[in-house]
């Protein structure tokens, strides 16, 4: 099972899509692969993530040469264009975990997932007031920046929360990407091997450090 070790931040964190704040060279970039075979995907993606007393702290850095997005909508079909995803599961049961999208116009998709594998999936569309993220693009038509901000608040199942250091929860990254001809790219840091990742049982582990 991959491990991403996110590391604790104490300073204040302005979430501005500026990813060459002096908090994020603190944090080690994870890249994401070709969700299906597991090789290089053709547009990179990068994240990197950090924590303090109220916030879980993401940042993509994703490359791309033809950025596709039209959805401005909170909780619309943002996965039918272009879009990166957080999906976190804080009891680490496989089962039960929240999703986080954010796309190129900065709009936000956030639910509730309960997922039994064996059964009916469900989801539940949550708010996102207390949810700040912010997108950058970057000179030159080389890509475009995300960060995303997630309380504390928003997460009811962890053993503590705040966590404390050497507390460890489930996630994984995605992105879809869709180039100007050809088919879509599908990119996850740990690959489920199929288009779809909704597949928990293939979460890697998040450990929250100092």
């Amino acid at each position: 099972m991959p491990t991403y070790d996110c590391r604790k931040i104490t300073a204040p964190f302005p979430v501005d899509g500026d990813l060459h704040k002096p908090a994020w060279r603190a944090a080690e970039p994870l890249e994401l692969v070709e969700n299906v075979s597991g090789g290089r995907p053709r547009q990179v993606t990068r994240l990197r993530m950090l924590w303090n007393p109220e916030y879980l702290l993401a940042a993509f850095e994703c490359q791309d040469d033809f950025i596709q997005a039209s959805c401005r909508d909170f909780n619309g079909p943002l996965y039918e264009e272009e879009v990166v995803e957080l999906f976190i599961d804080d009891n680490r049961d496989r089962r039960t975990y929240l999703e986080f999208e954010v796309n190129p116009l900065n709009a936000v998709l956030h639910y509730a997932i309960h997922h039994p594998l064996d059964g009916q999936f469900l989801q539940f569309a949550r708010t996102q007031e207390r949810l700040t993220t912010a997108v950058r693009r970057a000179p030159a038509g080389r890509g475009w920046d995300v960060e995303l901000a997630i309380p504390f608040s928003e997460f009811v199942t962890a053993p503590h929360l705040p966590p404390q250091p050497g507390d460890s929860w489930f996630f994984n990254a995605y992105r879809i990407d869709r180039p100007k001809e050809g088919p879509a790219e599908y990119s996850a840091w740990s690959p489920t091997g199929a288009v779809n990742f909704h597949l928990p049982q293939y979460f890697g582990e998040l450990r929250f450090v100092e």
